[in-house]
């Protein structure tokens, strides 16, 4: 894809994202909604040219991220907390496929990644228990320590 089709995808994110906050600051969730699932269809096709974006300096990761957020915190407005909840476990989920893909920078998703644990821990944290919590970390954990081995493997068996 072309780096103005790029800038452009970004550029309407932006806007998109600008508009349903407004709605959503009126308190006009519906609105925000359709808004914001418009954004978030654009953060995943910013996401479906990741060297793309990280040539041009588009976070396609923190557009992801905020995208998920902005529909979970609509979609506690609405009363709707499962999606919420949904929306909040696909940030996590997305990281830890990131988590996979060598081109990606460790450090940023690993921020990006305790933040976004720290989000859904503050949305479950009334709903689970102690207990429950540390192992969803334990989880995440786990799940990024096996990712990230299975780049090291690849790394090594890749032809230099």
């Amino acid at each position: 894809m072309s780096d103005t089709c790029m800038s452009h995808i970004e550029n309407h994110w932006k806007a998109l994202t600008l508009t349903a906050n407004d709605c959503f600051n009126k308190e006009d969730f519906e609105k925000a909604l359709s808004g914001y699932k418009e954004a978030l269809y654009r953060a995943e096709v910013l996401n479906d040219h990741q060297e793309n974006c990280q040539q041009l300096d588009i976070p396609f990761m923190q557009v992801f991220i905020i995208s998920c957020n902005n529909l979970s915190n609509t979609y506690q407005k609405l009363g709707q907390y499962d999606a919420a909840e949904i929306m909040l476990k696909r940030a996590v989920h997305y990281l830890l496929h990131l988590s996979t893909q060598a081109h990606i920078n460790m450090n940023e998703l690993h921020h990006e990644l305790k933040r976004a644990s720290i989000t859904l821990f503050n949305f479950k944290g009334e709903k689970i228990g102690e207990k429950e919590q540390e192992k969803l970390l334990r989880n995440i954990k786990e799940q990024l320590a096996e990712n990230q081995s299975i780049n090291i493997n690849r790394a090594l068996k890749s032809p230099k």
